[in-house]
């Protein structure tokens, strides 16, 4: 009887973890392929160099978003629709940035509505800057 207890005592318990293996690197690839990549367009971080200045320096875009929903450029207001055409129509310099003024009290919906026109008439980078109350 010693002989028979003594004998089971020594085996040894395996653990196979081979399928532990394979479902990590299942988990694994289905994370890969389920993530999106986003490029957001908004700031860039290209900034001209101040040991070679420019002769020429252009003002960029404007678009002022009001409160009550309006847009101005320059001081005139305009429809949404007039967005793309004013970029399409402007110096290549001042595509480079076009600077949506956002007041507080502005719906979100209309500046986004405005960065994509803008983009639809050839901007490269928008940026978005507060309006003082």
């Amino acid at each position: 009887m010693k002989r028979r207890a003594h004998a089971l005592s020594s085996d040894h318990a395996e653990i196979n973890v081979s399928p532990l293996i394979d479902m990590v690197f299942i988990l694994l690839i289905f994370f890969i392929v389920a993530t999106s990549f986003v490029n957001e367009v908004g700031i860039t971080s290209q900034y001209k160099d101040s040991a070679s200045p420019s002769n020429q320096t252009t003002t960029p875009l404007t678009f002022e978003l009001s409160p009550s929903g309006q847009i101005f450029q320059n001081g005139t207001s305009i429809g949404l629709e007039e967005i793309a055409p004013l970029v399409r129509n402007a110096q290549e310099q001042s595509k480079d940035s076009i600077i949506v003024k956002v007041s507080p009290g502005s719906k979100a919906g209309l500046a986004t509505e405005v960065m994509d026109q803008a983009m639809r008439g050839g901007a490269k980078a928008i940026k978005m800057s507060p309006l003082p109350n």
